[in-house]
Parts: C-alpha cells; structure tokens; sequence
C-alpha cells in the first residue's frame, strides 16, 4: 500500500515537474509579442486546472498531509531540544551554586 501511494506521488510530482519545465520552455523560446503569450499562458493554464488528474490530486492530499505530519514531528523535536538546554542550564546554575557555598552531595 505504500509504495503504491509512493509510486503515485512519485507520478504526480514527474508530471508536475514536466508541466512546469514545458511552460518555461515555451515562454523562453516564444517569437510573440508579451500580450498575445500571456493570454495564451492564462487560457493553457485554465484548461490544465480543470483537467488535472485523480492521480495528481491524490499526489498534492498526500504532499500537503506528509508536510503537516512533518513540521508536527519538527516541533515536537524542538520542544525537546528545548527543554534538553533548559535542564542543562539549570544543572550547571546548581553546581555553580553549590560550587560557591561549599555544599557537596
């Protein structure tokens, strides 16, 4: 099942990459004037948002869930790093503590 989901964003994000990477090229390599290729690049880009495909559909739902999944785990991990120092600091302001008043345990 997951690689089946992985195969399907690994599509989606190839068929992206291209869409984008042809769109460039054409803007690159156009002989029209800036009025007449923006208004061809609005009308491409309307037909391509209403026909995108289930599969890329899927591919973005799984990007946008494996993101948030991700920037979770990165919080909680900086929350503990963050209270790792905070214990560290305390434990060195209590042995300087006890350094200065002679106290030894």
């Amino acid at each position: 099942m997951a690689k089946d989901t992985d195969n399907s964003i690994s599509f989606g994000m190839g068929l992206l990459v291209g869409v984008v990477a042809g769109v460039i090229a054409g803007v690159l390599y156009s002989p029209k004037p800036g009025e007449e290729l923006r208004k061809e690049l609005k009308d491409t880009a309307d037909r391509l948002s209403g026909t995108v495909p289930p599969e890329v559909a899927a591919a973005k739902e799984a990007g946008i869930q494996m993101i948030d999944k991700i920037k979770c785990q990165v919080e909680i991990q900086i929350q503990k790093i963050n209270e790792a120092l905070k214990a560290g600091r305390m434990a060195a302001a209590k042995q300087r503590e006890e350094a200065e008043s002679g106290i030894e345990y």
